[in-house]
């Protein structure tokens, strides 16, 4: 998904510290941490310009031929009424039989083109976001990490002791940074006062973009 980089991954020492700061090794710590991971490196590749021309190549790539198998499609069925017809015409199909393949041809064309126009309009948000500065990446970060945090072990993240989320986002971030600049520098630009305040809102909502 990111071309040209090495996936993202913790040491083996650093995923038991991360263990051991969690409390727990089981299924759950382990996803999270994989979840740790993969927000680490979606973030090193904004943050290195990898989405300045919006979504990654593989990505566009893969969508442009959804369209286009999905038009192709498309166009193979609307000429199927033409061609029942003249198998009718033959004798060669009944029309009960007609009948049923003309309903499910009405089933099928309107899903393909709700996949054609949500695959526009996610390429037109991404190019659209790509336009904009990406201020305040790092709050991002931490509302993924946040996020992850809470779905996956089960446990609220906040800025007080009882959390124990703080500790371990430093943890991430530390490891994290020692590898990726963007990571090093965003830890850098995390004030006490400002993270207080992004966990002030992950504990009374969802993370949300912030752009």
């Amino acid at each position: 998904m990111y071309p040209g980089k090495p996936a993202f991954a913790f040491t083996p020492h650093e995923t038991a510290l991360l263990m051991r700061s969690l409390g727990r090794n089981d299924i759950a710590a382990t996803a999270f941490v994989a979840d740790a991971e993969a927000c680490l490196q979606a973030f090193d590749f904004a943050a290195c310009g990898g989405l300045s021309s919006g979504l990654p190549q593989t990505v566009d790539e893969h969508l442009v031929r959804i369209v286009k198998a999905a038009a192709e499609l498309r166009s193979a069925l609307y000429s199927l009424p033409d061609d029942l017809a003249m198998l009718i015409d033959l004798h060669l199909l009944s029309d009960g039989a007609r009948r049923r393949l003309a309903a499910d041809f009405s089933q099928l064309v309107e899903p393909l083109e709700d996949i054609a126009a949500g695959v526009a309009e996610i390429r037109r948000a991404a190019a659209g976001d790509a336009t904009r500065e990406n201020a305040r990446l790092e709050d991002r970060l931490v509302q993924a990490l946040a996020g992850a945090f809470r779905n996956r072990l089960n446990r609220k993240p906040a800025a007080d002791d009882d959390s124990g989320f703080l500790p371990l986002l430093g943890q991430l971030l530390g490891f994290a940074g020692q590898r990726l600049a963007s990571v090093a520098a965003a830890a850098a630009a995390l004030t006490p006062a400002r993270l207080r305040s992004l966990l002030g809102e992950s504990a009374k909502t969802e993370p949300a973009d912030t752009a």
